[in-house]
């Protein structure tokens, strides 16, 4: 896998991204939208004769009303997909969707990380093992930070090491 700025000799760990269930909030938003626009369809189609304007208005409504609901489905989606921490042998990037095409990029070298946490909490995160990955760091971006992460205790051993491993490198070890 590659990503674009790499430095030299520097290669990629792993990638931290979002689990399926971080998913679920924006289907149901856009199934709740489809039954809004299916019931006012249903209800409101003979209301009104089909030859009148008002009924030309009331589909055209309900058409711009569902290119909404999906532009805001296709928003919600990117903005859950595009989410990413690569932590690489040298250092950690955080890529995060900040609005429609607009990314936000930080990254901080591997010795800066003060302190991992993962917290796993709710009943769907106990079950389905998901929860936040924060990862403490001394440099502008103080903190990185991903919802929907799955097993995120699972990273907190693997990123001290590398941590470790980086300071050793670095200081001639």
């Amino acid at each position: 896998m590659t990503f674009p700025g790499l430095r030299d000799n520097e290669q990629i760990i792993f990638t931290v991204r979002k689990i399926w269930t971080a998913y679920l909030r924006v289907v149901a938003k856009l199934f709740a939208n489809l039954i809004v626009v299916f019931f006012l369809g249903y209800f409101l189609i003979d209301l009104f004769p089909h030859d009148s304007i008002t009924y030309f208005f009331m589909i055209e409504g309900l058409i711009f009303y569902l290119l909404a609901a999906w532009w805001f489905f296709f928003n919600g989606w990117l903005d859950e997909e595009l989410d990413a921490i690569v932590i690489t042998n040298e250092r950690i990037i955080d890529t995060t969707q900040s609005a429609f095409l607009s990314i936000e990029i930080s990254s901080a070298d591997l010795d800066e990380i003060q302190d991992v946490s993962g917290k796993v909490a709710g009943f769907l995160g106990g079950v389905f093992r998901f929860g936040n990955l924060s990862i403490q760091t001394a440099s502008a971006k103080n903190v990185f930070f991903m919802n929907y992460v799955h097993n995120p205790e699972s990273y907190i051993d693997t990123l001290i090491e590398l941590k470790n491993r980086y300071l050793a490198t670095k200081n001639g070890g």
